[in-house]
């Protein structure tokens, strides 16, 4: 039991280690849109269906790790969010994937504009919660495939907006009159960058909504035609690879915030449900008398076993100056020098001889100590009433 007892706590921490150890090298993850991520917000189930089909899907973890990877010619590579992105970081991937297939960037939210960031005439706004119509000809989409969801509504506003493809429109005629505006936004390479294709409803594709409307097969088209998806996770270290420094805020992760609001409330709920008020002082009779004889000889063995005899000396001269004083009718609060000329006058002793006995604590070996505190008490017993 004794072997146990000693044990026990070490065991439940390596136990603890290893678990801790466990959950950071997982695979799993909870980024919303990755491929690992299982839950509802991730697209494992989509990413799964691809590799059944022979395309190999390779997660990146942020833009700065892509740097460092070649991207070979037919490769889709997935842009999970331009979050952490500036324009000068930007422009730096898009020449690193020029040579790619496509450019495939998820907008799951129209404040990450784009636009701002790729250096495109593309303006971003909230989508709506209706069914749309692809209401376009893409090679990405089918008569019939219907969406459900959109978290982004784009709109190409540049001089050559004829060249782009706008998939997923307001309404049914809203690019007739040669606008360009809509949930899926296609765009032709360039110098400097391959074939651009913006996805406003990456929400559409996760775990919990892929099965609803066409999300699956317009998921597949897009990831699909390839034999290897490169799928770059947002990142806040990719916040160092752009010009201008960001703030401490923005490139902590999304939901950092919700946490330290739930961390500091529950420290705060604990703080007042264990927090006692101190009461005044109440007074409590002993339970048992303690003669002063008896804590005199425990004291003295406690300072016997630590061999602490200039304590011991200490404590023997301040009680002799204390009674000293009351018999030769000084106050206690006398000071030293004026009670060793009281002492030496009324005993006939040197000064020196007194001030040695009452104030001077040294007691290099037992037989010192015992020799000081018989004098002293000579000294006592030598004084006149």
């Amino acid at each position: 039991m004794t072997l146990l007892r000693r044990w026990a706590p070490w065991a439940v921490l390596v136990l603890a280690m290893v678990v801790v150890a466990a959950l950071l090298t997982r695979q799993d993850t909870g980024e919303p849109f990755s491929p690992d991520n299982p839950g509802h917000e991730g697209t494992r189930a989509l990413v799964s269906v691809l590799e059944q089909r022979g395309t190999t899907v390779e997660v990146v973890d942020g833009t700065r790790r892509l740097l460092d990877r070649p991207v070979e010619p037919g490769t889709v590579v997935v842009l999970g969010s331009t979050a952490y992105l500036g324009p000068g970081s930007a422009a730096e991937v898009l020449r690193h994937v020029e040579d790619a297939r496509r450019l495939l960037v998820l907008v799951p939210d129209p404040a990450l504009d784009p636009g701002t960031v790729l250096d495109l005439p593309v303006t971003s706004a909230p989508g709506g919660g209706r069914v749309l119509d692809p209401g376009c000809t893409s090679p990405w989409v089918r008569e019939g495939d219907r969406l459900a969801l959109v978290d982004t509504m784009m709109e190409h506003r540049g001089a050559d907006r004829a060249a782009a493809t706008a998939c997923y429109p307001p309404t049914t005629t809203h690019n007739a009159g040669g606008a360009r505006t809509g949930a899926l936004l296609d765009l032709p390479a360039e110098a400097g960058r391959p074939a651009l294709t913006l996805v406003g409803f990456p929400t559409a594709l996760t775990n919990e909504h892929v099965t609803e409307e066409a999300h699956a097969a317009l998921g597949l088209r897009l990831l699909g035609g390839s034999d290897r998806v490169l799928w770059v996770l947002p990142s806040p270290g990719d916040a160092a690879l752009d010009e201008t420094p960001q703030g401490l805020w923005d490139v902590l992760p999304r939901n950092l915030t919700a946490s330290v609001v739930l961390l500091a409330a529950a420290v705060l709920a604990a703080a007042l449900w264990q927090g006692r008020r101190l009461a005044p002082v109440v007074g409590e009779p002993l339970p048992a008398v303690v003669h002063a004889a008896e804590t005199t000889r425990a004291r003295g063995r406690l300072y016997r076993q630590a061999r602490d005899r200039e304590h011991a000396l200490r404590a023997l001269q301040e009680g002799a100056r204390h009674r000293l004083a009351l018999r030769l009718g000084l106050p206690a609060t006398v000071g030293t020098a004026e009670l060793v000329d009281a002492v030496s006058t009324a005993v006939g002793r040197p000064p020196t001889v007194v001030h040695r006995l009452l104030a001077d604590p040294t007691a290099p070996d037992d037989a010192t100590l015992v020799d000081v505190a018989r004098q002293l008490r000579s000294l006592e017993e030598g004084t006149p009433a």
